[in-house]
Parts: C-alpha cells; structure tokens; sequence
C-alpha cells in the first residue's frame, strides 16, 4: 500500500509540476516573510504596548503627584491667610492690649458672675525666634460654686484668644465661706521685634 501512495504521489508531482512549483516556492517566500518580517514586528509591536502600558502608569502616577501637590499648596496658602487672619483680627497688637485682655476683660467677666477679683500678676516674656510674645498672668479671685463655674466657663468660650494655664480651686474654711480660686491664664501678641 505504501507502494501505491508513492507512485501515485510522483505522479501526480509529475503531471502538476507547471502549478506545484510555483506554490512551493511562492509557501517557501510565505515562510520566510512570517520569520523574517512578522515575527520581528509582532515582538516590535508588544514591547511598544509594554511602553505604552507603562507610560500611561507613569502619567497616571504623575497626575496624582500633581494633584497632592496642588492641594499641598492650596493647603498651605489657605493656613497662610488664616494665620495672617488670626494674627490681625484675633491675637492682641500690643502688651497693652494683651494685659487689658488679662486683667480688665477677666475683672469684667469675675464682676458679672459676682466673683471677688483679688490680685493679678502678669509677666510677659519673648519668644526666641517668632514675631509673637507672651504674657502671663497669675489672677486670685473669690466666689461661690456657682459663681466661679459661670466665670470659668465663659472664660473658656470667649472669643478673646485665652489660654487657660492652670485652675487651683481650694474651699473656704467653713461651707459658708467662698471658694478660692487662682488661674493661670496667657495670651500670646505681636511683639516688637528691633
């Protein structure tokens, strides 16, 4: 039988070789075309998408940087104007007006609590380095229960930039008496800096 296919394949190789040698070689060209230009340009091809891929991550990548950064400065330009805000409108101008603030707003507060203002000591001091100082003040008053916490409390939600340092609170010497209180309070200015 295989006899009989070789024969019958020579021969059919002999009867169609006008057409059969032209399709060999035209397959043998189809051949080295795919080897020598398809397969270069498919491995072109995919490395370019590999590129393209990673630049598209790259510009991804970079538009988020952009975008922190933006925020980052928009951050800081709106801290900037708040602290050019607060410093205007809310810290005291001077270490005058940072001891009216201490001493005559809190005698004003203690008197609408009926609260006994006693004593006051303020003490400014600088700051090495910042265009802001401090002023301290140590302030005795004397109430009731009642008196000393509405004194305290609107102390404390006052618009007036207040920092309460220390509360000592001590009773009387007998449940008649009134209470004794000492708070440290400061507040910060715009110092005078030569």
């Amino acid at each position: 039988m295989t006899d009989r296919r070789g024969v019958l394949l020579r021969r059919v190789l002999r009867e169609h070789r006008t057409w059969i040698w032209p399709l060999t070689v035209l397959l043998g060209a189809n051949v080295v075309a795919v080897v020598l230009g398809v397969l270069p340009l498919s491995r072109s091809v995919s490395a370019s998408e590999r590129r393209a891929t990673e630049a598209s991550a790259d510009a991804r990548a970079a538009a988020a940087e952009l975008a922190a950064a933006t925020a980052a400065r928009d951050g800081r330009d709106t801290a900037t104007r708040e602290l050019a805000t607060f410093r205007a409108d809310v810290l005291p101008k001077s270490v005058g007006d940072a001891r009216r603030l201490l001493q005559l707003k809190v005698a004003q507060l203690a008197r609408a609590h009926d609260v006994t203002f006693s004593r006051s000591v303020a003490t400014p001091e600088t700051i090495r380095g910042s265009q802001l100082a401090r002023l301290q003040a140590t302030i005795e008053l004397a109430g009731s229960y009642r008196g000393v916490r509405g004194f305290l409390y609107d102390l404390e939600t006052a618009k007036d930039f207040v920092i309460v340092d220390s509360i000592v609170l001590s009773e009387g010497e007998n449940g008649a008496s009134p209470l004794s209180l000492t708070i440290a309070i400061s507040t910060y200015f715009t110092a005078d800096v030569p």
